[in-house]
């Protein structure tokens, strides 16, 4: 029996490109789940999450609104090893669950033959094996420190206490089914795109 639904990964580190990629499928009318979006909304809206976070690092976490206190945040848990682990088990579990629920949705209700899911931790949170492919987007380090600091208003201390926790891009080249490499112009990515997303188009339309 062929297959007619295909969930498709869109990872890599910070600042090599992922929204980029996003907001061109978006543009080719893709349907693309943000996996931070989708986790900022679980620790906003489910109160067992907040509870979990506020007994972990603190009431600080949110802010009096009911907001998350992310620059509170990342300096507890991007400084010490154990409390990312012990966040991300709170976090992942229910952002996964809640990610396969609205592919699901896509697949159900819009007959789509294929969503895409960005997200920085496929392969650290172990979830390759839900996917079908994997499209890796990879970029020298000094590019994606420079983009970062540019877009995020981070210092160069905290990208370096960020992708501490993520695995060395050459490792999960290997296990990547697609690799987009933004190392030169926004011209030469684009075709780079075009190129990944008409092979992806080929082999989930057969």
């Amino acid at each position: 029996m062929s297959k007619d639904k295909f969930l498709i990964a869109i990872t890599g580190g910070l600042g090599t490109g992922k929204s980029l990629f996003s907001k061109y499928l978006l543009e080719k009318n893709e349907v693309v789940i943000y996996s931070d979006a989708v986790a900022k909304k679980i620790m906003t809206s489910r109160q067992n999450v907040k509870t979990e976070i506020k007994k972990l690092i603190g009431n600080d976490a949110y802010f009096e609104n009911g907001e998350l206190n992310t620059k509170f945040i990342a300096s507890k848990i991007f400084t010490d090893p154990e409390l990312y682990k012990k966040f991300n088990k709170i976090v992942h579990p229910p952002t996964i669950v809640e990610i396969q629920r609205l592919a699901q949705k896509e697949f159900n209700r819009r007959g789509k033959r294929r969503v895409f899911v960005e997200s920085a931790l496929v392969f650290e949170a172990r979830l390759e094996k839900r996917f079908d492919f994997i499209v890796l987007l990879k970029s020298n380090l000094e590019l994606r420190l420079q983009r970062t600091l540019e877009r995020d208003k981070i210092t160069p201390d905290e990208f370096y206490q960020r992708i501490q926790f993520q695995l060395d891009p050459d490792i999960v080249e290997e296990y990547s089914d697609f690799v987009i490499y933004n190392n030169g112009s926004i011209d030469d990515l684009m075709k780079r795109f075009e190129f990944v997303y008409n092979i992806i188009k080929m082999i989930t339309e057969k």
